[in-house]
């Protein structure tokens, strides 16, 4: 049996906790990732997101299988904690604007009422 305690989740942002944390985003090809302990293993989890709360503490978002059999889960747990590792970092810089009306992420063409797409 591991010492290793399978980490905790993170609770929600509440209006309470003060200015909302700021987000920040990688593009898909070049997320970060840990590896979050569960089961009795370490389990690869891509982060979605990370966010800076206002009182200094850092929480990811992140995809991962808890229980090894492909059901990929979001899961947003409080950096550090004993059963989180980083698995590898990414060679991109964070982004907060992305998904927004900024960002490093391309925007579709806009096209005209009855014109072709092709």
């Amino acid at each position: 049996m591991s010492a290793i305690p399978e980490p905790e989740l993170a609770r929600p942002w509440r209006p309470e906790d003060g200015p909302r944390p700021v987000v920040w985003t990688w593009p898909p090809g070049d997320r970060p990732a840990l590896k979050v302990w569960s089961s009795g293993r370490w389990r690869y989890a891509p982060v979605m997101a990370r966010q800076d709360w206002a009182d200094g503490t850092v929480r990811y978002q992140v995809e991962v299988d808890l229980r090894g059999d492909t059901r990929m889960s979001s899961r947003t747990y409080q950096w550090p904690q004993p059963g989180l590792r980083v698995a590898h970092r990414s060679g991109s810089k964070p982004s907060k604007d992305a998904g927004g009306q900024g960002g490093e992420f391309p925007r579709p063409p806009r096209y005209r009422a009855g014109t072709a797409r092709d």
